[in-house]
């Protein structure tokens, strides 16, 4: 079973500065692909239920906002309102892998959070707090991230009934959301002496005071009103309901699917039509809770939308699956429809987030439309990953300038497609928005980007196979993981040959008869932290080579308890003190160990049967054998080799990684 390992507040606060002082980039994400706001530009900011977010840009309630690194990553990307992971009472879930395919248009079988409760308000609140520290904590010499172009905003997402949100476990997440004090002050404690000024900060105590909720796709209209007062009314947070696409109705929607976009293959999972809230009850529903809510000072709105039940047609997912959830470009389509319709109902102030198929094309189009936030997902899984991100908002800054906008209301209003002039209600924002929500909702349907013709090729594989050194090194691997599961690290290019050992009872020892060659012909290598990755598969998808970087490129764990416990998994842990570099290996199911000591250069090489010591040339000294009895036993000298390859490259730190970013500096 796949489990997530939470990295401590501390041990990410060294790794961050480490490594932005060694190769100027912070979770492998280069410093030169962030989103840095032009001061002279104009005002991408928004306001989401009272608060003022830089731009209206982030992740949508998904993969990249789960961990503390993936809200950094979404932060640098440009993301200033991030819609945090789902949560749930049922914390403990089996889900299949892999769970993402974004081939092409994007589905998965992943739902809600992968970490425990109080894992994941862990992981919020360590998160905001690292934001906080780029922010003020005088990491950087040239990069400004203090004042108005920084302001972010945080958004919970809590499911999937009443009698699980009202558990004490998931009351307990909420309140600890929305009063951190205790962990922030738990974790100003973790931060290492060297950073002491970094205790004294002034981290903002409330996370979050806003609420998405995301019920079961069948949830029952009353029990969704009945989740929403209960939010309103007992944690005064602001609230928004996800809309499910079926609500546009099955002919409109297999109208949209199946003859405009040509999507003929996908079969929208029947039950999703009649079960849930239907659209007329979320009218109703609505008015009847942005009441209350403005009774206290707060909204309640609707996001655009959830994801599509469609049946498990395609090979990806196991056979096990008979439904998955659709993404991507053709739910863009399905959910503009749908909330075009929506708000040809409601007022026109009624707060409206986003976050279906969007991407650098149409996100202006979806701001435009006086909607806030604009999330996003599937678009971010493809190659770039996170620094696909700032494409948006530099088009969306560019777009701007051609119209003259100096700020979002201004660039609603020159959007609208009915001037001022002919008709008056629409120098107000929030009614061209509303106008501009049915105009961009037409484009999008007539738009052939959209449409599976556009949208079937898959990503090109080459003829080879991926092994433990050595592969093409493309790097796609590394941002497409929300996780920052996969990284780089250096190896000298060599070339040599050896021949295994063969240890006699009475320890002997001989080399054996057959040469073998290793070769490393890449100076940079790829690796997976096993602490981060989920096994969700998306590696594999846009690997050129075969094989799966988090299958075949070796997986390191942070802490032996780790690597003990995935005994199921091959892998290493690698550790260095002041005298030795140790590495632990389970290598075909076979536990190994090899200690290196540091100024001597000898090395102690331990496999099932024997205890070999070796030279700093690898030439052997002696070897006994451990355990009971003792027989001919051959020492795999590529096993010895690769565990010292490997040991050598992850704790070089010329170049940081997970592994390497704490251990002691030469």
């Amino acid at each position: 079973m796949v489990e997530l390992v939470c990295t401590s507040f501390g041990n990410h606060i060294v790794r961050m500065h480490r490594e932005l002082r060694t190769q100027s980039a912070v979770f492998d994400f280069p410093k030169a692909k962030w989103f840095t706001p032009d001061p002279d530009g104009p005002d991408l900011s928004v306001m989401f239920h009272g608060l003022h977010a830089a731009n209206p840009a982030g992740p949508a309630a998904g993969p990249h906002g789960q961990m503390a690194q993936n809200i950094v990553l979404s932060y640098l990307a440009g993301g200033r309102i991030l819609e945090l992971k789902t949560v749930q009472i049922n914390d403990e879930l089996d889900i299949p892998r892999p769970c993402i395919d974004a081939t092409n248009v994007g589905y998965n079988v992943e739902w809600s959070q992968e970490l425990r409760l109080h894992e994941s308000l862990h992981e919020y609140v360590s998160g905001s707090m690292l934001v906080h520290i780029l922010r003020h904590g005088e990491f950087f010499d040239d990069v400004d991230m203090q004042g108005s172009l920084g302001d972010v905003i945080y958004d919970m997402s809590v499911g999937y009934d009443l009698e699980g949100i009202q558990h004490p476990r998931v009351r307990r997440f909420i309140s600890g959301m929305i009063d951190a004090k205790q962990i922030i002050d738990s974790m100003r404690l973790q931060i290492p002496s060297e950073y002491r000024h970094l205790r004294d900060l002034d981290y903002p105590t409330t996370i979050s005071r806003s609420i998405t909720l995301s019920t079961f796709h069948g949830c029952p209209a009353d029990e969704i009103e009945r989740i929403c007062e209960h939010l309103i009314e007992d944690y005064a947070v602001n609230v928004i309901i996800k809309m499910n696409p079926p609500m546009l109705g099955k002919e409109k929607l297999e109208h949209l699917l199946h003859d405009v976009m040509g999507y003929k293959d996908i079969t929208v999972h029947p039950p999703a039509y009649t079960s849930g809230l239907q659209f007329d009850e979320s009218i109703d529903i609505l008015k009847r809770l942005d009441a209350l809510a403005k009774k206290r000072g707060l909204r309640c709105g609707a996001k655009f939308s959830n994801t599509l039940e469609v049946a498990n047609h395609r090979d990806f997912f196991t056979a096990d699956n008979e439904v998955m959830y659709l993404s991507g470009q053709p739910l863009y389509v399905l959910a503009m429809a749908l909330a075009a319709k929506f708000r040809a109902e409601v007022d026109a102030t009624v707060p409206i987030s986003f976050s279906a198929g969007i991407d650098q094309k149409n996100f202006a189009d979806t701001v435009s439309c006086g909607i806030a936030p604009v999330t996003v997902c599937t678009d971010l899984l493809r190659p770039g990953g996170y620094a696909r991100m700032p494409k948006y908002l530099h088009q969306l800054a560019k777009d701007m300038q051609e119209l003259g906008a100096t700020n979002i209301d201004d660039f609603i209003l020159k959007r609208c497609d009915q001037p001022a002039i002919t008709n008056p209600a629409v120098t107000n924002p929030d009614v061209a928005g509303h106008r501009n929500t049915s105009a961009v909702a037409k484009k999008a349907a007539s738009n052939p980007r959209y449409g599976k013709d556009r949208n079937k090729s898959a990503p090109k594989r080459i003829g080879s196979h991926l092994v433990v050194f050595d592969c093409i090194t493309c790097d796609k691997c590394i941002p497409v993981c929300p996780n920052d599961a996969n990284f780089t690290y250096p190896l000298a290019e060599q070339d040599f040959e050896y021949c295994d050992l063969i240890v006699s009872p009475d320890g002997t020892v001989s080399h054996g008869t057959e040469t073998h060659e290793m070769k490393i012909e890449r100076s940079m290598q790829i690796a997976n932290f096993g602490d981060y990755c989920n096994e969700c598969g998306n590696c594999d998808t846009f690997c050129p080579e075969y094989g799966g970087p988090f299958i075949k490129k070796p997986t390191f764990f942070s802490r032996l308890e780790e690597f003990q416990l995935r005994s199921d998994h091959d892998g290493f842990f690698a550790s260095r003190t002041q005298t030795h570099d140790t590495i632990h290996a389970r290598i075909g199911g076979t536990v190994f160990l090899l200690k290196l000591d540091r100024k001597t250069r000898e090395s102690c090489f331990v496999d099932d049967a024997t205890e070999t010591h070796f030279d700093k040339k690898h030439a052997p000294i002696r070897s006994t054998f451990i355990g009971k009895g003792a027989c001919e036993h051959t020492v795999n000298m590529n096993t010895y080799h690769t565990m010292r390859l490997l040991l050598e490259g992850i704790l070089d730190t010329a170049r940081l990684n997970p592994i390497n970013a704490n251990v002691p500096v030469d």
